[in-house]
């Protein structure tokens, strides 16, 4: 058997398990009795495919797959998204307190400065690995009772439209190349200095009124965005 072909199966059959570290150079030559030149070959041939990926200093592990998160289907919640997609999940509450809006705040939520706000951290996993670095800001007044929602087990914005009696009909949303500082890194088992990709988003409910205002940082490694663009004729 070929040492790609070898290679493959493994990560194919799942022998070797997305994350995981494959069998060291060293070890993979005295299993297949080959060169160490055929498994450089061999590996590095399975990193430009996308099924490997080498970590300076720690050796070669099997590349996790995308995340998909489309961006032309619609308002949808990443926990949303995630279901859709059959990928188990968990979330993870860093901080949740009641807050009083500063001026980036007060603009984006549409509210006084000094009015109370709710301010929340989580850290989203999939398939135990963290992707997400979560911060949520939300307008109290329009959803009563939110500060002892459980965020764990139910989605915001369900938590939204069942407090707040209406939908959420859509949002303002940018993406920006980010890089991770202490907190993020953190959070996300990352090196200070690593490419996040962040997510601006100002939601809002079926009446115009602003309810959540988001700032959410994505590994980069993890995650494809996608979209459909039609001709203008």
């Amino acid at each position: 058997m070929q040492v790609v072909e070898y290679l493959r199966e493994n990560i194919a059959s799942g022998a070797w398990e997305q994350a995981s570290k494959i069998p060291s150079e060293v070890d993979l030559m005295s299993t297949l009795g080959v060169s160490r030149g055929s498994i450089k070959k061999a590996i590095s041939k399975l990193v430009d495919e996308g099924l490997l990926e080498q970590i300076q200093g720690k050796g070669t592990y099997v590349k996790s797959k995308d995340i998909s998160f489309p961006l032309t289907e619609g308002l949808i919640s990443f926990s949303e998204s995630l279901s859709e997609q059959g990928l188990s999940f968990e979330t993870s509450i860093l901080d949740c307190k009641v807050c009083k809006c500063d001026e980036d705040i007060s603009k984006h939520l549409g509210i006084a400065e000094g009015s109370n706000y709710l301010h929340l951290e989580r850290v989203r996993s999939v398939e135990g690995e963290p992707v997400m670095f979560i911060e949520n800001n939300i307008n109290m007044a329009l959803v009563p009772g939110i500060e002892t929602a459980d965020f764990v087990n139910e989605g915001l914005f369900a938590i939204i439209e069942r407090l707040s009696g209406h939908q959420i009909e859509y949002s303002k949303t940018s993406f920006v190349a980010k890089l991770a500082d202490t907190q993020r890194a953190n959070a996300l088992g990352l090196s200070t200095q690593s490419p996040l990709l962040q997510q601006l988003q100002t939601v809002y409910l079926d009446n115009d009124s602003a309810i959540e205002y988001a700032r959410v940082w994505l590994k980069s490694s993890r995650f494809q965005l996608g979209t459909v663009f039609q001709r203008r004729h």
